[in-house]
């Protein structure tokens, strides 16, 4: 029995219980914390009406004047256009004591309407007329961050351990979320913004990597798409918090008080026995299987104890010398840097390892984009209330992963994401057809198209991992969830600045990208029912299997067809 069918027969043993459930609401929890950097700046940032005066003198002459001339306040305009009041004419109501220097020439003292959200981060730094440039940066920062998140995760995670890297990447997030709140410059708040970012993508994937590579194959569809349940939840939470607790600042600390209970938890968590394995730690690895079966209450027999036992004494010497000096090669130097690009040339000497190198980051950033750009472009379909719409989004997540969880067990995941993401793609593009007088029928074709790509996005969360080799699992899926940033990037502009200016460019620029993913994905192998690849040469064999069966089934097909025809026709 190979190294590889051990464990995959262990875990078929020991089954899902007490032992894994603890590993799976980890990533449920820090899935919940991430929801705020993720749509954290529909609520932190929301736009809010204002109106501009001239001068802080011309203010207090007019709500002096205007106090002794009116027994009634006037109700207020306030248009948002970026213009000074003349001095010459009064308001239709007087300024409140809300009114400040901005330092803006096109609008020198604002006044942001008192009755939408206060103490959002645009108007605590004026980010309106000439700064509103500076309020995709918001997002964007966080955008930024989370490729070098996941490329560190990978890097990191796959020679330390996934455990390891959640717990410091979540202390690292602490100390970012304080820094963030107290910090009273937007420069500042970029920079924190940008180290939430990556350590975003360094608890979440090792979480992720850490909860599939324990868990048996024939519940690893059902676990893995309900851990995206996470952010459903963490939306609808967080729409509710939002709407009582206003001012940004202790919004970010109320949503992050979720630190308090993730820290603690990866604490008592154990590490993956996968990785303990490429490691040649095949006796902790045995430990932890052990106290896997004594948890989740399996009977010790003659089969699981031969298993365990194998083990721990068995070690293959190509195998762990290859996968000893994947673990080594972290970036840290000029010559750790030239082995890094020399794994990659190894790497692509493999072509079904090559294909999923050059495939899988794009469909992540093409995924990325179509996602992001409809949860940031909503707020254009909607009405101006984001508390709702982010519960709404919640919701919608919600009904994707059920949707989509005994999909996943029926259809094979690489024909289910083309679906998810080409009908996705159609439906935004047939939303331009749409007249405005049929607002309805648009909210329907936007939300099934939001629902289709968080469905599709929750699928990749199981798929991904499924591609890549235990020996660089962590790597490849932190390179995915890198590209994947650049779409989160790419969305903000788009829907900020490119749609400002043009209303159909986001449904242009998501539909098409949806269109493009669902055609690569037919590129990559499929993977549902398959054990999880240890090794490079696990992926070869599985490009072989998978052409072998393909041209069986062609054969198949033209025998079929063949014996079908009539001998008339023969002739």
């Amino acid at each position: 029995m190979s190294q590889k069918s051990n464990i995959d027969d262990v875990l078929t043993i020991l089954g899902f219980g007490r032992w894994q459930i603890p590993i799976v609401l980890l990533t449920v929890l820090i899935h919940m914390y991430i929801t705020i950097n993720i749509v954290g700046s529909t609520l932190l940032s929301v736009p809010k009406p204002f109106r501009c005066f001239s001068t802080q003198e011309t203010i207090s002459n007019i709500s002096s004047t205007t106090s002794t001339t009116t027994s009634q306040p006037l109700a207020a305009t306030y248009d948002s256009v970026c213009e000074p009041t003349n001095q010459t004419e009064f308001p239709t109501s007087p300024p409140s004591a809300l009114a400040h220097a901005s330092g803006l020439p096109s609008c020198p003292v604002v006044e942001y309407d008192p009755s939408e959200s206060p103490y959002t981060v645009i108007t605590e730094f004026d980010l309106v007329c000439e700064r509103a440039v500076l309020r995709p940066l918001f997002q964007i920062s966080v955008a930024i961050g989370i490729p070098v998140g996941g490329l560190l995760g990978g890097v990191i995670g796959d020679k330390y351990g996934r455990k390891t890297v959640v717990i410091g990447g979540n202390l690292l997030s602490a100390a970012g979320v304080l820094a963030l709140a107290a910090c009273p410059w937007y420069l500042g708040v970029l920079m924190c913004r940008f180290l939430l970012g990556i350590t975003f993508s360094l608890t979440l994937l090792p979480s992720y990597s850490l909860a599939q590579e324990v868990i048996p194959l024939r519940m690893r569809s059902q676990s893995g798409m309900l851990m995206g349940l996470g952010f459903s939840i963490g939306a609808v939470i967080m729409a509710g918090i939002g709407y009582l607790v206003r001012p940004w600042r202790y919004l970010l600390l109320a949503m992050s008080s979720y630190l308090f209970v993730i820290i603690p938890w990866a604490c008592m968590v154990e590490e993956s026995p996968r990785w303990l394995m490429q490691k040649g730690r095949q006796e902790e690895a045995a430990a932890a299987l052990e106290r896997a079966a004594y948890r989740n209450r399996v009977f010790m027999s003659s089969e699981l104890i031969t298993a365990i036992e194998n083990l721990r004494t068995k070690r293959t010497e190509m195998e762990d010398a290859e996968n000893r000096a994947e673990g080594e090669g972290v970036c840290a130097s000029l010559s750790g840097l030239r082995q890094c690009f020399g794994q990659f040339r190894k790497y692509f000497r493999y072509p079904g390892l090559r294909l999923i190198l050059l495939v899988s980051p794009v469909v992540w950033y093409l995924q990325s984009l179509l996602y992001m750009g409809i949860l940031l472009n909503a707020n254009n379909f909607t009405s101006n209330d984001p508390f709702l719409y982010v519960a709404l989004s919640g919701v919608a997540d919600t009904v994707a992963v059920f949707l989509g969880t005994p999909l996943t067990m029926k259809i094979g995941r690489c024909l289910l994401l083309t679906i998810f993401y080409s009908m996705s793609g159609v439906l935004l593009l047939l939303d331009i057809a749409i007249p405005t007088e049929l607002r309805w029928l648009k909210w329907v074709f936007v939300m099934t198209a939001f629902l289709l790509s968080s469905a599709g996005w929750q699928a990749q969360f199981i798929y991904t991992p499924e591609l890549y080799p235990t020996v660089m699992r962590s790597r490849g899926f932190g390179l995915c969830n890198a590209a994947g940033s650049l779409g989160t990037l790419t969305a903000p502009l788009i829907t900020d600045l490119l749609g400002q200016q043009t209303w159909w460019s986001v449904n242009v620029v998501c539909g098409t990208a949806g269109l493009i993913a669902g055609l690569l994905m037919r590129c990559l192998p499929e993977t549902r029912n398959l054990p999880m690849p240890e090794t490079l040469q696990d992926v070869e064999r599985r490009r072989r299997s998978h052409r072998e069966t393909k041209a069986a089934k062609v054969v198949e097909e033209l025998n079929v067809r063949s014996e079908e025809e009539s001998p008339l026709d023969r002739g």
